[in-house]
């Protein structure tokens, strides 16, 4: 099986305000991440990928299962719950791959469930728009995780996609959606907590760094109370594509709202 089994793996936020329609008049306070959100996209287009998997933390979500959206035809959706219904994305959808990862999973002692949805959420949602803004014309599977689960079964879960991605046909690429703290001021979405921002530094000072591993297995403590939903996405990138790898690139970090967003090239 070849290394270089993903064309490329990125790390985007999940926040709509970094969609420049959204934003509006608070776009510039944000600008420097709507920036790196475009630079991801467009190079992991430019890999020319058949398909990228987004690691959704806000998708449905079962005990011991991870969870493979259908939306039968298309993948698509909207930002209507952000007042934009006419702002879209949409994606050919991939039944055959679905089935083929569930079939495996089983095989590998791993659960997948297909789960067809009529809605897609933010955090499949703001990536796919930039995917789309970049040029994407192929396919979409989302992925969801276990609530019953721990960041090292995560990891494990990220080998067997590896494998299971080497051993079908196309080029995959991976984005892991995740925010981090959403408590770093007064007035932030889950409140304020004075340690919220030793997360969020540790966080991308070990992305940037290429330790993947480490960076999804801080502290329980430390990423409880930064109220964050990066860490998953990244145990699974890191199974994918290493524990700790070469030349992963921080785009941007910043925070104007209280909530952390992240932007990074990991391979």
């Amino acid at each position: 099986m070849p290394d270089d089994i993903f064309s490329r793996a990125v790390f985007m936020c999940h926040a709509p305000i970094v969609v420049p329609s959204i934003g509006g008049g608070r776009a510039e306070q944000c600008a420097a991440t709507t920036q790196a959100m475009q630079s991801a996209a467009e190079e992991l287009v430019a890999t020319k990928p058949d398909r990228v998997i987004v690691f959704n933390p806000h998708t449905t979500c079962y005990p011991n299962a991870y969870t493979c959206i259908d939306m039968s035809s298309n993948i698509h959706g909207s930002f209507k719950a952000f007042g934009r219904p006419d702002l879209k994305a949409e994606f050919s959808s991939e039944p055959d791959f679905y089935n083929y990862l569930a079939q495996c999973a089983a095989d590998n002692h791993f659960a997948v469930e297909i789960q067809e949805m009529k809605e897609l959420d933010h955090g499949a949602m703001v990536p796919m728009w930039f995917l789309q803004d970049a040029g994407f014309k192929g396919s979409v599977c989302i992925l969801g995780f276990p609530w019953k689960s721990s960041q090292e079964a995560h990891t494990k879960f990220g080998r067997f996609l590896k494998w299971a991605c080497g051993n079908h046909e196309g080029r995959t690429a991976i984005i892991a959606s995740g925010d981090m703290s959403h408590r770093l001021q007064h007035g932030a979405p889950s409140g304020y907590h004075p340690r919220a921002h030793e997360f969020d530094s540790a966080f991308t000072e070990l992305v940037k760094a290429g330790e993947l591993a480490s960076a999804s297995l801080l502290p329980v403590d430390l990423r409880d109370l930064a109220a964050e939903d990066a860490s998953e996405s990244m145990a699974i990138a890191a199974g994918a594509i290493g524990d700790v790898v070469a030349n992963a690139r921080v785009l941007s970090y910043e925070a104007p709202f209280g909530v952390g967003y992240l932007v990074a090239v990991l391979a």
